[in-house]
């Protein structure tokens, strides 16, 4: 029957990613294309505040300092994809640095926490390359240039005050729902096609350790930092200055690289205190999770399965909190800098907020990551997924920007 013929992706002896059809596996067609298997999966009162303690502190602090860097405003994403600034790049390598040092050390003197998180990346490699990463990716970068945002950056443009950023909100919610209802029906496409067998550069390139590499992308991005900073020096690129004399928590900005290199050092807390890595996305998924509630369980697990894997696992859940209390740390650093539902802040029209978010986070989903899950922590774990991710997500991004901009004079309107 159809079941039996489903092709399931095991992982072999020798660390490579093979597609078989064994009796010994549970042959369900609609089965989530990525699952977490993973000790904590169960709630518990001791594992929930494990979990949930160190979060709060993450998503505070993720909401604050994107609220500092500035460029969780849509206007710079925009301007990012159309290079006429570069906040946001320097932000991302910012991250990117912290990141892999973060990552290149845990390797070295905890390799049982850096087995762990880096396995959880293994799911990744179920899907298509070019049936599922590179379109997922492409309009991941799409949606972010519509909308002026990312998954995470949503919540810091909603605790900011800026104007449309619930329907951008929705819009992503939107995205997640339709994706995990039709994720069983076309999970077949979604695996055709060529994937990699390996999962990480250090697989293909076994001589190099993975710290040469980690320690390789910090040395890149510092480097690319520092150049870019030199052309385009970042407080050249606000809108609204500093006041001087504002103090650290009421200046209006920050440097966007410092902000990137704090976000990146929140590695370190989640690791080991929620024992996985940054992302964002799957919040998303796990909020729609709750609607098959009300649904029988084989009913569920049939035609929802994507959801079902999430709704009860504590390693999905922990996004939730994170994403909230960025809001709330991007509110609290709005106050303290007066700047809550700043005037001076370009914000999308409803329809490109909305529609923006839905591509954007059906984009991410098909491509297994967002920007945090792929560029920040895939891409520095040297996950090979990612490293194709990444670059198609610009590329969609810069290439909707530049044709865009050509239909609607107020997309960017510094670019003209």
């Amino acid at each position: 029957d159809r079941m039996s013929e489903q092709k399931v992706y095991v992982v072999g002896k020798d660390n490579l990613l093979s597609k078989t059809a064994t009796d010994d596996v549970d042959h369900n067609e609609s089965a989530p294309l990525i699952q977490n298997i993973d000790e904590n999966k169960k709630f518990s009162l001791k594992k929930t505040l494990k979990v949930l303690i160190p979060t709060i502190f993450m998503g505070f602090l993720f909401g604050l300092v994107f609220e500092k860097s500035r460029v969780f405003e849509p206007i710079h994403i925009r301007e990012q994809f159309l290079f006429t600034k570069w906040m946001m790049m320097k932000m991302f390598l910012g991250a990117m640095t912290s990141s892999a040092l973060v990552l290149g050390i845990t390797s070295i003197a905890a390799p049982i926490h850096f087995k762990r998180i880096s396995d959880m990346f293994h799911g990744c490699n179920m899907r298509g390359i070019f049936s599922s990463v590179i379109p997922g990716a492409i309009l991941l970068g799409v949606g972010m240039a519509l909308a002026g945002a990312c998954p995470g950056m949503v919540t810091a443009q909603l605790g900011s005050g800026v104007d449309n950023a619930y329907v951008t909100l929705l819009g992503a919610i939107a995205g997640a729902l339709v994706y995990g209802v039709m994720e069983p029906l076309i999970a077949k496409i979604l695996t055709k096609g060529f994937y990699f067998k390996k999962f990480t550069l250090s697989d293909v390139f076994p001589k190099f350790k993975f710290w040469m590499f980690a320690f390789g992308i910090v040395g890149f991005a510092i480097a690319c930092i520092i150049l870019i900073e030199h052309f385009a020096p970042w407080a050249g690129e606000l809108d609204v200055p500093n006041s001087q004399k504002c103090g650290v928590f009421g200046c209006r900005a920050w440097p966007p690289q410092v902000c990137g290199i704090l976000l990146g050092l929140l590695q370190l807390p989640a690791i080991y205190f929620v024992g996985d890595t940054l992302g964002s996305s799957t919040a998303y998924s796990t909020v729609c999770s709750l609607s098959t509630y009300t649904m029988k369980t084989h009913h569920t697990e049939r035609y929802f399965a994507s959801f079902s894997s999430l709704r009860d696992s504590l390693m999905a859940w922990w996004q939730v909190p994170y994403l909230t209390m960025a809001v709330v740390g991007a509110l609290s650093s709005a106050f303290m800098s007066r700047s809550f539902h700043d005037s001076n802040v370009v914000a999308p029209t409803p329809a490109q907020a909305f529609i923006g978010g839905f591509v954007m986070l059906f984009g991410s989903r098909l491509a297994g990551g967002c920007t945090s899950g792929h560029g920040i922590s895939g891409f520095t774990l040297s996950m090979l997924n990612s490293v194709v991710a990444l670059p198609f997500m610009f590329a969609g991004g810069i290439a909707f920007a530049f044709i865009y901009t050509h239909v609607d004079s107020n997309y960017a309107p510094h670019h003209w």
